[in-house]
């Protein structure tokens, strides 16, 4: 009998535990990144989880409500300091882990000149509490490169125990925005390379790296084989950003070197593979004499040459072509000879 009782004690603790949050106290406080959000609760959250480091000064609360069942979070704002907007949604209290619970969280943002020591703590932002709608804190002209902690409380009456909510949380602004820029998509012809023009502040990881010259700084040259999507990635105080951007590798000319315009519907057409990529593309021929026979700019399916000229059959014979490609600022050259045959 003793043994099964102490057997289910036992089991009940690690299910409370996994219910208690693990940012319960200053010291765990979950870091925020901005523009990303996180999943939050305070469910079966202490008053009480450590010593000196609960919502400001014990007469004040968090300065602005009675603290209970409090959780931490906690950002770092970025080289220029300024304005922080810290949004919380999806606010659910319908998880009380108590039946009479209150249905509403509290919450401030406030500067700790010593982490966690509350004796050193300041308000740096409204105070608010919300319900089934979201909710903003605003934090205005913080800091550069300073830690700020995130308190959100559950609110009590005198007839209702402090709320117990699920919600959402996510932080924004000026104070937490961070460059990462991975520039400007661009296309190159085969075998060539390019420069990427990424910009992060962080150190710096650029993937996949089997084509770059050193994926760990900024502009690293790119030599891909294939159109391929490359990830700059920085980590900055804990934090990771990435942007992406594609290098277009076109599909390289395939030229034939003979037509039969005898209208028999086969090869009656100069037709050349892969040009319709390069919408600008200028071709010419010429005859042994170096006379242009044909001249347009756009090779299309409605405008490829049929061997003619001026609306007549030239004769059989070898003419010499030019085609002129652009991409993005690169000009390339094709030429050789196409031959008539009848």
């Amino acid at each position: 009998m003793n043994f099964l009782l102490t057997s289910v004690f036992t089991l009940l603790i690690p299910a409370y535990c996994f219910l208690q949050p693990i940012n319960d106290n200053c010291i765990n406080a979950i870091n925020l990144c901005e523009g990303q959000p996180v999943l939050g609760n305070n469910l079966q959250a202490s008053a009480v989880s450590c010593v000196g480091c609960e919502d400001g000064a014990s007469s004040s609360g968090n300065f602005c409500f009675e603290y209970n069942n409090t959780v931490w979070f906690s950002f770092v704002t970025n080289n220029t300091g300024g304005d922080v907007l810290v949004n919380f949604s999806t606010i659910n209290c319908s998880s009380d882990t108590v039946p009479t619970a209150n249905n509403e969280l509290q919450g401030v943002v406030i500067q700790a000149d010593v982490p966690c020591d509350e004796s050193t703590y300041s308000l740096v932002s409204n105070c608010v509490s919300g319900s089934s709608n979201n909710m903003n804190l605003v934090a205005n002209n913080l800091n550069a490169n300073t830690l700020y902690y995130l308190q959100i409380d559950g609110a009590q009456t005198a007839l209702l125990s402090a709320s117990e909510c699920e919600f959402t949380v996510e932080i924004s602004g000026q104070g937490v925005e961070q460059l990462v820029e991975a520039g400007e998509d661009a296309s190159i012809f085969p075998g060539e390379s390019i420069t990427l023009n990424g910009q992060a502040n962080g150190s710096i990881l650029w993937s996949p790296e089997e084509s770059l010259s050193d994926p760990g700084i900024s502009s690293p040259e790119a030599n891909p084989l294939a159109t391929t999507t490359y990830t700059i990635t920085t980590e900055i105080n804990g934090c990771f950003f990435s942007d992406e951007v594609t290098i277009l590798v076109q599909n390289p000319l395939s030229i034939p070197n003979t037509i039969t315009p005898n209208d028999d519907g086969f090869n009656d057409l100069w037709s050349i593979s892969n040009i319709s990529n390069y919408p600008n593309a200028q071709v010419m021929v010429f005859d042994r004499w170096g006379q242009q026979v044909f001249k347009v700019t756009g090779y299309t399916q409605d405008q490829r040459w049929d061997g003619s000229h001026n609306g007549l059959r030239l004769p059989s014979g070898t003419y010499y072509y030019v085609i002129e490609l652009k991409v993005g600022g690169t000009t390339k050259i094709y030429n050789g000879p196409i031959s008539i045959i009848k």
